[in-house]
C-alpha cells in the first residue's frame, strides 16, 4: 500500500490523488492536521502502527510499501488562530506528533519519496552547492557569509554585480502575515548596510546576465526540463518567481549530459524526487539549487507536464 503524508490544502498532491484513484490503487493520505481526530497507536515489542479513521484500523508496519512525504502539516493549522492554544502548547503537541510519525522511518523494505531525513540534509545551500560541484555542474562564485568586508570583496571580483538570497527557509511567518525573500540583485553596500549583512549569513553569488532560467523536475530515472521566459520587462529579472503574470513556461530539452547529471546529483542525495533551479549562462547550464519537495502543480496544469503520472508510476512500481 502507498501512505501520503501531506496537508490538506495540498493541491500538487491532489493531482497524484485523482491519478491513484483513476488507476484504481491502493493508498491513504494522511492529513497530519486531521490526526488528532484519528486513534494513533504504536506498540512493542511486537512492532505495530495502528491508525485507525472512519470506523477502518489499519496496520501501517504490515501494509506500506511506499511512503510519500510530500508536506506534512501541523496539528492545529486549520484551527482559527483565536481557538488554538498557546504557541508553547501548540509546539510541544506538534512535536509529541512529529516524534510518533517518526515511527514509520523504522519500517523495512520501504520506499521513501522522500526519506525526511535526506529531505532535510539538501534542504542546506551548502550542502546543494557542494555537492553539485563534486558530481560535476558548473555553479556561481558563492559567498557565504556575514561578513559585509568579505561582501564588499565578493562585489568587486563579480562583473556584473552580486545577488543575495537567504540560506535557509526564505519564509518569515508573522501574524500580520507571512513575507518572501526573494533573490535581490546588489551591486553595492553602504556602511550604513553593515548591520543588516552581519545579523545573519546569506548566500551572495555573482549576478549571471544574461541568463534563461529552467525547472527541472527529477522523478526516479524520469527528467523533466522547462524553459521559463519573461515576456514583459526585463528578460533578465533576478526572480521570476516575483512575477505573476507575463512569463512562459515550456517544456524543453536540455543536454543529454545535464540530464545525466541531474540523475546522478539526486541519486547522491538520496532522494527519488528533486526540483533542481539551473541558468544557462554564455552557453552553459549552472546549477543554482535544489528543492528536495518542490512544488510542481504549476507545470502539471495547465502545461501538461506528467509528472504526477510519472510518480504513480514510480510509486506503483516500489509497492
Amino acid at each position: 500500500m502507498i501512505l501520503i503524508m501531506s496537508n490538506k490544502w495540498d493541491i500538487t498532491c491532489d493531482f497524484v490523488v485523482m491519478e491513484l484513484r483513476r488507476r484504481g490503487q491502493s493508498f491513504v493520505r494522511i492529513n497530519t492536521e486531521d490526526l488528532p481526530a484519528a486513534r494513533a497507536t504504536v506498540t512493542l515489542p511486537d512492532f505495530h502502527i495502528y491508525l485507525k479513521r472512519d470506523g477502518i484500523c489499519r496496520d501501517l508496519a504490515a501494509e506500506v510499501k511506499v511512503i510519500w512525504n510530500r508536506r506534512p502539516g501541523k496539528p492545529f493549522d486549520d484551527v482559527r488562530a483565536a481557538d488554538r492554544p498557546s504557541a508553547a502548547t501548540q509546539k510541544f503537541v506538534s512535536d509529541q506528533w512529529y516524534s510518533w510519525l517518526e515511527s514509520l522511518q523504522l519500517l523495512r523494505d520501504v520506499t521513501w519519496i522522500n526519506h525526511p531525513q535526506a529531505n532535510d540534509a539538501m534542504e542546506s545551500k551548502v550542502r546543494q552547492l557542494f555537492l553539485a560541484r563534486k558530481v560535476g555542474f558548473e555553479i556561481p562564485e558563492t559567498w557565504i557569509s556575514n561578513d559585509p568586508d568579505a561582501v564588499r570583496r565578493g562585489i568587486a571580483q563579480a562583473p556584473r554585480g552580486l545577488v543575495v538570497k537567504a540560506l535557509y527557509s526564505p519564509l518569515i511567518e508573522e501574524p500580520a502575515g507571512d513575507s518572501f525573500i526573494f533573490t535581490t540583485p546588489l551591486r553595492g553596500i553602504r556602511k550604513e548596510d553593515d548591520t543588516s549583512i552581519t545579523i545573519c549569513p546569506s548566500i551572495f553569488q555573482q549576478m549571471l546576465e544574461p541568463k534563461v532560467d529552467f525547472r527541472v523536475t527529477v522523478v526516479g530515472d524520469r527528467v523533466f526540463a522547462v524553459k521559463i521566459e519573461i515576456l514583459e520587462g526585463d528578460p533578465n529579472e533576478v526572480d521570476w518567481r516575483v512575477r505573476k503574470n507575463g512569463l512562459r513556461f515550456t517544456r524543453c530539452e536540455i543536454p543529454a549530459s545535464i540530464e545525466d547529471l541531474c540523475r546522478v546529483y539526486v541519486k547522491e542525495a538520496g532522494l527519488l524526487f528533486g526540483a533542481v533551479d539551473f541558468v544557462e549562462h554564455e552557453g552553459k547550464f549552472i546549477f543554482l539549487e535544489i528543492n528536495p519537495n518542490g512544488e510542481w502543480g504549476w507545470l502539471q496544469k495547465p502545461h501538461n507536464v506528467p509528472i504526477a503520472e510519472t510518480l504513480c508510476d514510480l510509486m506503483i512500481s516500489r509497492d
